[in-house]
């Protein structure tokens, strides 16, 4: 099943007429093309409209016509709900799915008032659940992703010394997966010296690295729309029996989630897995998140490897595997992988060594 009739099986799901979407992400997902803005009009009857304006209408025209889609100019004289609501008008929608989790209160308000005939319905997690699973060609993009971040890293490690700040580092890390090839990060670049690596998500400050410092760089690029992420922990210069203690605990608990990250097998049991590990030795209370998430065209997508989630996991999700143990002021250790679903055979999709590093 292509990715248009994925969509309008959505709608007839659903029994309704047709399926707006007006959000980046799921225009992308639906269009399978990026630096294109417009939005989509799906229709039960496997009809698939992409309405743009003068601004796009060539690189629509251009692209989207093979891919299934009648591409359509907005004319300046009419507003985004006019125009709409000719079209909503001409293809005898009367029931109409939008995407409850874009639209605004604003946008919708309007929306039920001009489109006085045509009944809303919320789409709730009618796409979330098709972009659970990833097909062969979103994957490639999820792994041309994730080695543009591995190269970059590799760079960033040659390119350390005492005194750079964080704020440098992170930059650093940034322009070289620009370099590579990334259209932009997955999220703001955590990049943390010493004390700062207990902060699970820290924002990178003018603190300089200094001998005995632990390093957590927790990043990822974009390739195509699909973002990577991955995070490893690392030492400049030697570390203390405690830091090398707890990296063989996370190390262990990252493993034992794997072990559990098996087609059928609920999202719960990767996190539960792993915070046995911790649990067990004795630092349960400073694992203090959700063991991971999936990922995508977002960098935080559903199901997630979260305690809470009893989502059955299945073939083609993407899910990370990121325990962790921070000790407030001291220190704090995280390892990330992309973990890819396969039946029971789990594929790690993060090329890069877990060893201890101590540069």
């Amino acid at each position: 099943m292509n990715r248009i009739e994925a969509l309008c099986d959505v709608v007839r799901t659903a029994e309704a007429d047709a399926m707006l979407l007006t959000g980046e992400v799921n225009l992308i997902y639906a269009t399978e093309a990026t630096g294109l803005e417009g939005y989509c009009l799906l229709l039960a009857d496997g009809t698939a409209l992409f309405i743009t304006d003068g601004r796009y209408i060539e690189a629509a025209e251009m692209m989207l016509p093979e891919r299934g889609f009648q591409v359509i100019l907005r004319t300046a004289d009419l507003t985004f709900g006019e125009f709409m609501l000719t079209l909503l008008q001409a293809h005898n929608v009367r029931n109409l799915l939008y995407e409850d989790d874009v639209l605004t209160v604003r946008q919708y308000t309007r929306f039920r008032t001009l489109f006085e005939d045509i009944t809303l319905h919320p789409m709730r997690d009618g796409i979330e659940r098709l972009r659970a699973r990833k097909s062969e060609a979103e994957i490639e993009a999820v792994v041309s992703a994730q080695r543009i971040a591995e190269k970059a890293f590799d760079e960033l490690l040659s390119a350390l010394h005492d005194g750079i700040s964080e704020r440098e580092a992170a930059a650093f890390l940034d322009y070289r997966m620009a370099v590579h090839g990334s259209e932009k990060p997955s999220f703001q670049t955590i990049l943390l010296f010493g004390e700062n690596t207990s902060k699970p998500h820290g924002v990178p400050s003018d603190r300089r690295l200094r001998k005995g410092d632990l390093i957590t760089a927790d990043f990822g690029a974009v390739f195509r729309g699909y973002h990577s992420d991955m995070t490893r922990t690392f030492a400049w210069g030697e570390v203390t029996d405690e830091v090398r203690k707890v990296y063989d605990i996370v190390l262990r608990a990252q493993a034992a989630a794997f072990e559990q990250a098996k087609a059928g097998t609920p999202c719960c049991a990767m996190h539960n897995a792993a915070q046995s590990v911790i649990s067990a030795a004795g630092y349960g209370e400073y694992f203090t998140h959700s063991l991971g998430h999936s990922l995508g065209l977002e960098i935080h997508e559903s199901p997630s490897a979260a305690k809470s989630c009893g989502t059955l996991l299945e073939d083609g999700m993407i899910l990370t595997d990121e325990p962790g143990i921070y000790l407030a002021g001291q220190f704090g250790i995280r390892i990330e992988d992309m973990v890819l679903i396969h039946g029971d055979t789990p594929i790690n999709l993060t090329h890069c060594p877990k060893s201890l590093r101590i540069l």
